[in-house]
């Protein structure tokens, strides 16, 4: 199984549009295969999910994925596991072990809309 995760340094990527590179990762159960990078300047965000496709990735891991970019993932045949957080050998690890899991960082898929903050409207 070939699985991307999207990096900030050497941390998964707080946001996808943030991304710096993207570390692309075969694995066979708990043993590592073989890992490439990309660097995701030399691409347009919409244009990672199409090449990660091509590159037979199954399962993408990144901080905040708006659903635009979910929805490009998915159409690929990609898994999304948004809302991770922390070093990307660690996410990798939880990954193998299968105890990673989406929305399980501090970035909800969506959030609620605002509520109104009521204004106080004297009289007068």
């Amino acid at each position: 199984m070939k699985l991307a995760i999207m990096l900030y340094g050497t941390r998964v990527s707080p946001r996808f549009g943030y991304s710096q590179r993207v570390m692309i990762v075969e694995v066979s159960g708990q043993e590592e295969i073989r890992r490439k990078t990309l660097d995701a300047d030399d691409y347009y965000p919409e244009q990672i999910p199409v090449v990660l496709g091509k590159e037979g990735v199954e399962v993408v891991i990144s901080g905040g994925v708006n659903k635009h970019f979910q929805d490009l993932f998915r159409s690929q045949g990609i898994q999304v596991m948004w809302g991770i957080i922390g070093e990307a050998d660690d996410a990798l690890a939880a990954f193998k072990a299968g105890q990673l899991a989406p929305g399980m960082g501090c970035c909800p898929e969506g959030r609620r809309p605002r509520q109104r903050q009521r204004r106080f409207r004297g009289r007068g």
